[in-house]
């Protein structure tokens, strides 16, 4: 497609490579915005979105005149694989045990859960998922993980490895308090996230606070995704 976009910042490096991979893809980079045809931003652009006068393609906004392509179901599959990837990374960085046979909790069961499962799966077959519905506890059960309520969170427990992905309130005092000495948990949720900061601190727990992985991580590959997903919707935009 031989469209113009313009980037008119690029503090995410997430997308000084998307620029590079639009380019590859037939797109041209362009110098203002008014010899573009749209503009490309990064997740969480600082400023108003509403001084451009062409369609804006941002991540995480909540404005309606943007195009938030976080919100595309490809990239957003794609980007918990990422996610997944970084946050295991992080976890067997920050624990002083090995994930080989560990006990595993996953706290929800949406994509980044399940892209976790299937990384973790080759290191142990340890693994438990806590989950709200039915249908989630039965898909965890059919990938053979245990499954636990979110009540169970408050009874001791021995894993070493705790993921959050549920973006509420899921470990206050009484959770946290149930969790292993030397354990580590990550809270992968959006924020405000789902753990007590200030509690897990006074117990002296050992969180790891893990938001915008992909780019930290890997945003070469992020910046990618993010370059197809764009694609995608530009063609839908002017066809």
């Amino acid at each position: 497609m031989n469209k113009r976009f313009y980037v008119p910042d690029l503090s995410d490096k997430r997308i000084e490579y998307a620029s590079k991979f639009l380019q590859d893809m037939g797109y041209n980079e362009a110098k203002v915005e008014n010899e573009a045809d749209f503009v490309l931003l990064g997740v969480n652009p600082v400023g108003s979105l509403l001084k451009y006068e062409i369609p804006c393609f941002a991540g995480n906004v909540s404005d309606n005149n943007v195009y938030d392509y976080t919100k595309n179901e490809v990239f957003a599959l794609k980007n918990a694989y990422l996610t997944a990837e970084g946050a295991l990374a992080i976890a067997i960085n920050n624990c002083e045990y090995s994930m080989i046979n560990a006990k595993v909790l996953l706290v929800g069961y949406g994509r980044i859960a399940k892209a976790l499962h299937r990384y973790i799966a080759p290191f142990t077959n340890n693994i438990t998922v806590c989950a709200r519905s039915d249908e989630a506890i039965t898909l965890a059960q059919s990938n053979c993980a245990d499954t636990i309520r979110f009540s169970d969170l408050t009874k001791r427990n021995d894993y070493s490895y705790i993921f959050n992905t549920v973006p509420h309130p899921v470990f206050n005092e009484d959770e946290l308090r149930a969790l292993k000495k030397g354990a580590v948990l990550i809270d992968l949720a959006s924020f405000p996230g789902g753990v007590d900061v200030h509690f897990a601190k006074h117990l002296g727990i050992n969180l790891i606070t893990a938001r915008g992985i992909p780019a930290k991580c890997s945003p070469e590959s992020a910046g990618k995704v993010v370059a197809e997903t764009v694609d995608i919707m530009v063609k839908g935009v002017f066809a």
